[in-house]
């Protein structure tokens, strides 16, 4: 069985337990709320560093939902163990929506895989709200490099197995199993060269240690002074910023749809007139012109969604990371 088919498989599974969610939620959050929400400051717990973009984007929301509802939005940063302490803190916290969690599915699935003994369940411990934005991840070669496009580097690694590296943040990370799903959809064998991070990963490629790379929207600066060339975006289209960039699937590598997501949740049995109020305060937050401009500097695009719609993100997610977690044979810590 292919990784294509395994993914499609996991993928009917990820639908179903989002069906299955919408069908369980209603009977967990039909309870009243009791008193106007909101009715005292909302924190929104981040498990990434000040600063980052997550944290930037948990910012830019809480900018605008403290405007909306009248009442103090903070952003509390909550980091380590993969954001599963942040992840745990809200699980725990009183289920009546002044304390979500700024989630990204990606990072919250591969956590759950690899770490064992965790205080919350990945799926039936939140209520999803809605997600805030979208953005790509890059597959990207040194300008210098002769490689032009995706098929190109496929067709290099194809003739030098185990000697064409890429570069990617981390053993575990979003870009390295990315870029090990691209290697199984496209039957090649890269050489991975993991590093401490976005920024030192990215500056191996700058200087040519590495023949490519998968990384997030922080290499947008390299990309933009020319100095970076991408090959495609792994997202199922193009993106706003690098319209003339191929998807994927656009560039020969079908059956691949790896999304860099924020959203929001909240702890479960969260009653559903306030999921829905915070996720109606989202979307009218993001449709302010200046926070959709904050994010796009990001590298980000604005996406509300309903909250069933993002709950399947996440069951989605979920099945994603954890097949190609196993597949690259990732230990548990």
């Amino acid at each position: 069985m292919t990784f294509v088919d395994l993914t499609r498989r996991h993928l009917l599974a990820a639908l179903g337990a989002g069906a299955l969610i919408g069908t369980l939620a209603p009977a967990v959050q039909a309870q009243p709320t009791g008193a106007a929400f909101p009715s005292r400051t909302v924190k929104i717990v981040v498990g990434f560093p000040a600063g980052g973009s997550s944290d930037n984007a948990a910012r830019i929301l809480a900018e605008r939902l403290a405007a909306e509802w009248g009442q103090p939005v903070i952003v509390e940063n909550r980091v380590g163990a993969g954001a599963t302490l942040a992840a745990a803190a809200v699980a725990a916290a009183p289920a009546d929506g002044h304390t979500l969690l700024l989630i990204a599915p990606g990072t919250h699935a591969v956590s759950y895989a690899l770490y064992p003994n965790l205080r919350y369940e990945a799926l039936t411990s939140f209520a999803g709200v809605g997600q805030v934005a979208v953005a790509p991840f890059f597959v990207m070669v040194n300008n210098a490099s002769p490689v032009k496009t995706l098929r190109e580097l496929v067709e290099l690694a194809r003739a030098n197995p185990g000697r064409v590296s890429y570069a990617s943040s981390g053993n575990g990370a979003g870009p390295h199993l990315i870029a090990e799903s691209l290697a199984l959809a496209s039957n090649i064998r890269p050489m991975h060269v993991p590093y401490n991070g976005a920024a030192p990963a990215t500056l191996a490629l700058l200087s040519s240690q590495v023949d490519f790379a998968v990384a997030d929207m922080s290499a947008l600066p390299h990309i933009a002074s020319g100095k970076l060339r991408v090959l495609a975006v792994t997202t199922a289209r193009r993106s706003s910023q690098l319209p003339d960039v191929p998807t994927l699937a656009e560039a020969g590598v079908p059956g691949l749809d790896y999304t860099l997501t924020v959203g929001v949740v909240a702890p479960a049995g969260t009653p559903a007139d306030v999921v829905q109020k915070i996720n109606a305060g989202i979307a009218k937050a993001l449709g302010h012109a200046e926070a959709r401009r904050k994010l796009a500097s990001l590298g980000y695009e604005a996406a509300p969604t309903t909250p069933e719609r993002f709950s399947a993100i996440l069951a989605t997610d979920l099945q994603k990371y954890t097949a190609i977690v196993n597949h690259v044979g990732l230990k548990r810590q």
